[in-house]
């Protein structure tokens, strides 16, 4: 079985019931579905309020595996942050992303294939 991390954008149309997401994770069904720290982040961070964020928050750590940071995550990140110093521009967050996925050996699941594109040894399902 797969384990495919989810993208922020995907997470945020789920959410919004938008269909280019919902068809997104269909195409994933059976995989094991993932986030990261960075992506928790993201969501969260989009919150109205204290008690959106508290039962936002709850709810992701219910039903999602979030990966933890580890050593192998930062090598990764270092690698891609040298690998794109050469004139790509690829937010700091979408590299961290990579890294995670690319580190804990998962495929990734956006809607915003372009900004990972460049970024070698990824996967994007």
């Amino acid at each position: 079985m797969e384990t495919v991390l989810i993208d922020t954008n995907i997470l945020i149309g789920r959410i919004r019931k938008e269909p280019r997401a919902i068809a997104a994770l269909e195409r994933c069904s059976g995989s094991t579905l993932v986030l990261c720290d960075a992506i928790v982040a993201e969501v969260l961070a989009g919150t109205r309020n204290k008690v959106e964020f508290a039962s936002t928050r709850h709810e992701l750590f219910a039903q999602f595996h979030v990966l933890p940071l580890t050593t192998e995550v930062s090598r990764y990140f270092r690698d891609i942050v040298h690998q794109l110093k050469q004139g790509t521009e690829i937010h700091f967050a979408d590299q961290l992303i990579a890294a995670m996925a690319m580190a804990h050996g998962c495929s990734l699941l956006t809607l915003n294939k372009k900004h990972f594109i460049p970024i070698k040894g990824l996967k994007l399902v």
